[in-house]
């Protein structure tokens, strides 16, 4: 490791907590949240060079820290910030009872997963927004950022390089963005988060802003080339439509949606052409691959079918045969990768773990629930460290108020909160 990236990063860190000093305590949580969002859209991918993932998980601990010291915020907790810690916690103690994934990894990924959902399960309305905001806005750069990429950069910036990865939306004309996500798939994921709060607006944002953030995020997605994020963004907007408590926006909502397959369905924009391609590519053969291996993982041992050899232990699977034998050692479904990893046992976890935050969630992150969780069927997305952060993170955000349209304002919230 170069010392003079070492003590960048260190001055990098000391400025931060300088800066986090100077915040006002009642939106200090606010501010280290939406820090903690940035480290993990710009710091976290996987392939990453590992000072950049080591500095940023180590700020991001810091300023999460130094908010929890400096706050006046009510204590965190609640019942979705206990679910995640308790997966996070079953998950870590399996790393460290099989040895499947380094110690310094634990802390720097499982440990800021858990202490981020802290933090955030405390957010004031105030703080709440500026989260939302924030996730407009790094949307916003990540997109022109995918741009650049795109059309001017001779690479990414870091994640897949030496060869393209074209995408399908534009008859593979143009190669997929990946961002600073590392992955195309990642960078769709965050996109289609972006989306979901757009269209949900639990910011309670302008109609012209609403629009603005919402048409950056379909961009994104389109640059990302990500069929399957495209299918579970969907999932997500048609859930949050049916979750409308009141029938006349449920009405006006579906006519919307409908309106819009009807337009898809009858102009030509090459949606017969993109899925016939999806269904005769490695990629869809690939996924199959990754189902018809459970068969195999249940019948190891039992103590192995039940419990795992513990996260990150995939590669013994493939060197035994038991997932998918291609050039590729990479599961791409986390249902089966859970139960390759961490047996019947882990599965089971991770399902209760989606159930029980989805049950005491509110609309909008039930509906980003809904499209992560289509996305564990083509995507091992906790394998991901930016991934498994983000979604710690977006579980774990409090409820959004519901003022009644016209009342003021309470004391010490912004007007924001009455559009």
């Amino acid at each position: 490791m170069s010392p003079l990236l070492l003590f960048l990063g260190a001055v990098g860190v000391l400025a931060v907590a300088l800066l986090m000093i100077a915040v006002p305590p009642r939106m200090i949580r606010g501010v280290a949240v939406s820090f903690a969002f940035a480290a993990a859209s710009f710091g976290l991918a996987t392939n990453a060079p590992d000072v950049v993932r080591q500095v940023s998980s180590v700020a991001a601990i810091g300023v999460l820290v130094l908010s929890l010291v400096r706050s006046r915020a009510a204590r965190s907790g609640g019942v979705r910030f206990w679910a995640v810690a308790v997966w996070w916690g079953y998950v870590s103690l399996g790393v460290l009872l099989t040895g499947s994934y380094g110690s310094i990894r634990i802390v720097l990924y499982f440990g800021l997963a858990a202490l981020a959902a802290y933090v955030a399960s405390s957010l004031a309305q105030a703080e709440l927004r500026l989260v939302y905001g924030t996730v407009a806005g790094l949307a916003a750069l990540q997109v022109a950022l995918a741009a650049l990429e795109v059309l001017v950069l001779p690479e990414p910036v870091w994640g897949y390089t030496g060869f393209v990865r074209y995408n399908p939306f534009v008859g593979d004309l143009y190669a997929r963005a990946q961002g600073t996500f590392g992955h195309p798939i990642v960078f769709a994921v965050f996109c289609g988060i972006a989306v979901i709060v757009a269209w949900s607006n639990p910011a309670r944002w302008s109609p012209k802003w609403r629009l603005t953030n919402l048409t950056v995020a379909v961009i994104g997605l389109g640059l990302s080339g990500t069929r399957s994020a495209v299918a579970a963004v969907a999932v997500g907007l048609l859930l949050h439509v049916a979750l409308n408590s009141s029938l006349t926006a449920w009405l006006r909502s579906a006519v919307g949606v409908g309106a819009v397959v009807v337009v898809l369905l009858n102009i030509d924009i090459g949606i017969g052409t993109i899925v016939a391609n999806l269904l005769d590519s490695g990629s869809w053969s690939h996924r199959l691959g990754a189902l018809e291996s459970v068969s195999q993982l249940m019948a190891r041992p039992p103590l192995e079918a039940w419990f795992g050899n513990g996260f990150g232990s995939e590669n013994q699977l493939y060197d035994r045969g038991l997932m998918q034998q291609i050039y590729l050692r990479a599961v791409d479904n986390m249902l089966v990768y859970a139960l390759g990893t961490m047996g019947v046992v882990g599965l089971v976890a991770l399902l209760a773990f989606w159930v029980v935050a989805f049950c005491f969630a509110d609309r909008t992150v039930k509906a980003v629930l809904a499209m992560l969780f289509a996305m564990f069927f083509s995507f091992d997305l906790f394998t991901w460290m930016n991934a498994g952060v983000l979604a710690s993170l977006m579980i774990a955000l409090p409820r959004t108020a519901r003022p009644a349209p016209g009342l003021v304002a309470p004391p010490g919230e912004p007007a924001l909160l009455t559009a």
